[in-house]
């Protein structure tokens, strides 16, 4: 009679396990890192929106007072605005950036000034954040909207928009409202 073969238990790790293994912690720990990142540069814009939206008290007042939008950053005094964060200054514009034949007495433009090199080499040359855009409506209240700056060459990608923005435009959009706007913040 023949005695029946018994598989032996290999004890260690096969080579295909030694390679696999570790390739899936490496992709595990950069989609970790990856959200990680992502989140501090959300939050980072996040933190520079607040900070732009401080202004429009200051324009909203103007407004009140005379009647129209700043005509120029004196009129604001935003040479005292003071830079935290990446955020490293706001500029003004009577009118909308970008559209030459806008109405610059109703409307006005703050342009978020970023500097954005913690984030590594692919944020390096970026200068412009966002746009808040001021405009006046027919009962002379002040509606504003968050954009992406489409106008700036170096300017941070509408992805970044924070979540106050991204979400007000989810909402227009399924309202099939214009593509560049935004609801009231």
């Amino acid at each position: 009679m023949t005695k029946p073969q018994t598989r032996s238990r290999q004890a260690g790790f096969t080579i295909t396990e030694m390679i696999v293994y570790p390739m899936i912690v490496v992709t595990l720990i950069a989609v970790a890192f990856g959200y990680y990142h992502n989140s501090r540069i959300d939050d980072a814009v996040s933190a520079a929106v607040d900070l732009g939206l401080e202004q429009k008290a200051i324009i909203e007042e103007y407004f009140d007072t005379y009647g129209e939008m700043p005509q120029s950053e004196a009129d604001i005094n935003l040479s005292s605005f003071r830079s935290e964060g990446i955020l490293i200054g706001m500029d003004y514009r009577a009118g909308e950036l970008g559209v030459p034949a806008a109405d610059k007495s109703r409307i006005g433009t703050l342009r978020a000034l970023v500097n954005m090199e913690e984030f590594g080499l692919r944020f390096e040359e970026i200068e412009s954040g966002f746009l808040l855009i001021a405009r006046a409506q027919d009962d002379d209240t002040i509606k504003w909207d968050c954009v992406a700056d489409g106008v700036t060459a170096d300017a941070l990608g509408r992805s970044y928009l924070p979540k106050t923005c991204s979400a007000a435009k989810d909402d227009e959009d399924e309202e099939g409202g214009e593509d560049e706007e935004l609801e009231d913040l």
